[in-house]
């Protein structure tokens, strides 16, 4: 069974049979991940080890990259899995269930894709709204509707706090470039640890519906345009 107290699970069952299950444990106001605990910690999390120049976080208050912490259950479990290997793929949130027979570095994508926003990286933290309303295997499609629409949504609080929106998505590249930035190095970290395949596949799936995400901003309105008469009852 799924664990009660996760906002939501990620549950693998591979083709041999082996289950592997990985409850999300968020805070349900700020969803930040809980903290973990461990006597150690490897290499490859330190905050050092191929830090993203993006970064801007200080080594002496954060010696091991937080989202390497967050998603090293994840990269140990399937370190020795090929990215291929067919798994069935289950998500249960606290309303309903997902499911789909996936490859395994289309599932751990997904996983990944909640676990990384949620860890308390300071860029990817953009990104967490997002996790509220998860859905997982999402089409880029959908992708980029959930993007554009959350970041216009962070655009009203701004303009309700007083602060200078950017209604014409202006800078919402220069967001995408710097989480793409954030997956090339983590795909760094992951070589440097021999941690390939499933692992360093799941950010290149990410990666891709990040790139696609990007090209909807730079186009701009253009982009929209085939969903554009969907919103005609907005415009009287």
């Amino acid at each position: 069974m799924a664990d009660e107290a996760a906002l939501l699970t990620y549950r693998f069952t591979l083709k041999d049979g082996s289950v592997r299950e990985f409850p999300v444990r968020l805070d349900p106001t700020t969803l930040d991940a809980l903290p973990k605990e461990r006597p150690s910690w490897p290499e490859w999390t330190r905050l050092s080890a191929n830090r993203c120049p993006v970064c801007p976080l200080k080594e002496s208050a954060h010696p091991n990259c937080l989202a390497a912490m967050n998603v090293i259950e994840v990269v140990e479990a399937f370190k020795d899995c090929l990215s291929t290997e067919e798994a069935f793929v289950e998500v249960f949130t606290k309303t309903r269930a997902f499911s789909k027979r996936a490859s395994l570095a289309e599932g751990v994508s997904a996983l990944m894709g909640v676990l990384m926003p949620t860890s308390g990286c300071p860029v990817l933290a953009k990104l967490k709204p997002n996790v509220l309303t998860h859905l997982p295997f999402a089409t880029v499609q959908e992708t980029i509707f959930r993007t554009l629409a959350m970041y216009l949504l962070a655009q009203f609080f701004i303009d309700r706090r007083g602060g200078r929106a950017d209604w014409k998505l202006e800078e919402l590249g220069k967001l995408i470039e710097d989480v793409r930035i954030v997956n090339k190095n983590f795909c760094e970290r992951f070589y440097q640890a021999c941690l390939k395949d499933v692992n360093v596949n799941a950010l290149v799936h990410l990666d891709c519906f990040a790139g696609l995400s990007a090209s909807a901003a730079q186009k701009g309105v253009d982009r929209l345009s085939p969903i554009e008469k969907l919103f005609d009852a907005y415009a009287g």
